[in-house]
């Protein structure tokens, strides 16, 4: 990896670490990563390039030797990360209002296809190893569902009612601002992506109020379409279905799930909670169970 690095940037590399398929190196007191790059090469260039017009600080993306965003390393193409500033800061609600920002473009909301093509083959692929999996086996069909009620309520939107913002693909429990500046994640959506992963994987983990939940709402004037949208993705069990695939890549013991299984009946009164106060405002679609 050394001569690679070396070959194609023109960067000496003395010592790196490597974390999953990462890898991390510091030159000249910078960090790089040298990361796996799986998608839309020139649609993720086109996103990064919004940041870069935006004045919108992101990790830089270097180009190779022949100009090329992805070297091939082992036969999968990686792209070459430098961190200009190393902020150990963790990101919170205001970095992420500040950091979103409008977009003008053809762009689609494809949540429904994806939740609905994860419900699909995580129910084969339960059906295969329900055997080795017993706590999963038995919460399966909760969290799906949760899925099946956020899916459902994407009926009621219709694509032309959403605004688009450059967004992140997760944002995660105890994430820091050098991975939340990271090109990698970003994406275009609507703007209550980033700001429902935000309060909910808080949420789940203890660290938000749900006060402090109905003061954020308060302050972000939502639409009827952005009303529909955070509560779909509040309903939608992120945390859950991460924490699954960990598991079955037998990257976490299977006891790790309860954590989030002991919470359920915690988490359930938080989605009403939030579906109350969004009914009340916007007059959302009916969902019977979540009533109090």
């Amino acid at each position: 990896m050394k001569n690679l690095i070396n070959f194609y940037y023109n960067l000496l590399v003395s010592d790196f670490k490597k974390a999953n398929d990462r890898f991390m190196f510091k030159i000249d007191n910078k960090n790089y990563q040298f990361i796996p790059f799986y998608g839309d090469a020139n649609k993720f260039y086109e996103i990064y390039m919004l940041l870069v017009k935006n004045n919108k600080y992101c990790h830089q993306v270097l180009l190779n030797k022949d100009k090329q965003l992805l070297t091939f390393y082992n036969n999968t193409p990686y792209l070459l990360i430098k961190e200009n500033i190393n902020i150990e800061k963790y990101v919170d609600i205001n970095e992420i209002i500040n950091y979103d920002f409008f977009v003008v473009g053809n762009y689609s909301l494809n949540w429904k296809n994806i939740w609905e093509e994860k419900i699909d083959y995580y129910e084969y692929q339960m059906n295969q190893l329900a055997f080795k999996y017993p706590k999963l086996k038995n919460s399966f069909n909760y969290y799906v569902g949760l899925t099946e009620t956020a899916i459902n309520l994407l009926n009621y939107i219709e694509n032309k009612e959403i605004n688009y913002y450059v967004c992140h693909k997760r944002i995660n429990y105890n994430e820091k601002l050098s991975e939340f500046f990271n090109p990698i994640n970003i994406i275009v959506d609507s703007r209550v992506r980033d700001i429902a992963e935000y309060i909910k994987t808080n949420y789940i983990n203890d660290v938000l109020k749900i006060s402090e939940v109905y003061y954020y709402l308060d302050n972000l004037n939502l639409n009827y379409t952005e009303s529909i949208l955070i509560m779909a993705r509040l309903l939608y069990p992120s945390y859950y279905f991460d924490m699954y695939d960990e598991i079955i890549q037998d990257k976490l013991s299977e006891d790790k799930i309860d954590v989030y299984i002991k919470k359920n009946l915690n988490y359930e009164t938080f989605l009403k909670q939030v579906y109350g106060y969004l009914k009340n405002r916007h007059n959302i679609p009916e969902i019977e169970w979540l009533n109090f």
